[in-house]
């Protein structure tokens, strides 16, 4: 086996542990993807290798500003105040830890529940915060997936320009 199939064969690799990171939020999916253009980058070392890192790093980058400011500003527009948020932050990190991989929803959407249910002390109404907090992570993992596959098409485009050229 050759140094550029056993490289692009871990570049493969890479890409598609960060596209399944993205969904079962145990590994970095987005940072493992651009991981994976930078090395092939590196070891390509052609300028359309560099193109395609470049834009891949852009839209992580922009992925990145967006699952938190379009989530939030959803959130906001709801009424959830940035404390309750705060809090089911790190009941989703805890139960990260708690149940691996769903513990972090499941752990972040009972917190959003249990304190809106505190703050208001109606039913309805913490349900339909959590409603809306169930929305804005399902939307930030849409922003994510969607980055992390446009960034992944844009990589074989570019892979396959590059071998044909």
């Amino acid at each position: 086996m050759s140094a550029e199939l056993g490289i692009g064969i871990a570049v493969v690799v890479l890409l598609l542990v960060g596209l399944v990171g993205i969904v079962v939020p145990v590994v970095p999916g987005l940072a493992l993807i651009v991981a994976a253009q930078l090395v092939w980058a590196l070891f390509n070392a052609t300028p359309l290798g560099w193109v395609s890192f470049a834009l891949g790093l852009l839209m992580t980058i922009a992925a990145w500003v967006l699952m938190y400011y379009l989530p939030g500003k959803q959130l906001k527009a709801a009424g959830i105040p940035t404390w309750v948020l705060a809090i089911a932050a790190i009941a989703g990190i805890i139960g990260f830890f708690v149940i691996p991989v769903v513990g972090l929803p499941l752990f972040f959407v009972v917190a959003v529940y249990a304190v809106e249910s505190i703050r208001q002390r109606h039913a309805t109404t913490s349900l339909g915060s959590t409603w809306q907090a169930i929305k804005a992570a399902g939307l930030s993992l849409l922003i994510e997936l969607t980055a992390g596959m446009v960034s992944i098409s844009q990589w074989i485009l570019f892979r396959v320009i590059d071998t044909v050229a």
